[in-house]
């Protein structure tokens, strides 16, 4: 399904997308002023994006291989006959990113699952100097002393860990399942009916 210009800058506010896509061009924002000029232009070769955006023309490559290796831009290659040299004319292919994102969010959602049973289930103990947390069972093999510094540890608290982790659980759950963005064509019309109960 091709999208027009409005729908892709909508999904590109999200700022579950924004994650994911920081995650994809590892955390270089110059790499959403490229998909800019992509979306803007729809075909554009490197070059021309480097030149528009004042940027190297190897931070352009390697931002696009990023959103390529993602599956996020296309690229049709043509040969010039007299120099050998090929050209590359990049293309959006943003309409995979929700499937992207949504996959990430699950994964996120996973580790996020597992961590809460570790939190609910243990008591911890921290270093007031270095302020890192361990296990009780880490503890007790370090004397109850900080491996970095030697402090005594004190016990911690970790009911506000625990309140965090799971009202970033439920963003996420109410995120994949109430947003259009990932909506399947199986679960559309179950979604839409939850949507309209809860407005």
């Amino acid at each position: 399904m091709k999208l027009n210009k409005e729908e892709i800058y909508d999904m590109l506010d999200n700022p579950l997308v924004q994650q994911v896509l920081l995650e994809v061009l590892d955390e270089d924002v110059s790499g959403f002023e490229v998909l800019a000029v992509l979306i803007d232009l729809e075909e554009v070769t490197d070059d021309e994006i480097s030149r528009q955006l004042n940027l190297k023309l190897n931070t352009v490559r390697k931002l696009l291989y990023k959103l390529y290796d993602a599956r996020l831009v296309d690229y049709d290659r043509e040969k010039d006959e007299e120099t050998n040299w090929y050209t590359y004319t990049w293309k959006p292919a943003l309409e995979k990113l929700p499937a992207l994102v949504k996959k990430k969010t699950q994964h996120i959602l996973k580790e996020l699952k597992e961590q809460l049973i570790i939190e609910e289930n243990n008591m911890f103990f921290y270093c007031p100097g270095c302020e890192f947390k361990y296990t009780f069972e880490e503890a007790m093999d370090y004397g109850f002393r900080c491996p970095q510094c030697g402090r005594a540890l004190k016990e911690y608290n970790n009911k506000n860990d625990i309140k965090m982790l799971k009202e970033q659980i439920k963003f996420l759950e109410d995120e994949l399942r109430l947003n259009p963005l990932f909506f399947t064509s199986e679960g559309t019309g179950n979604q839409r009916k939850e949507i309209k109960a809860t407005v």
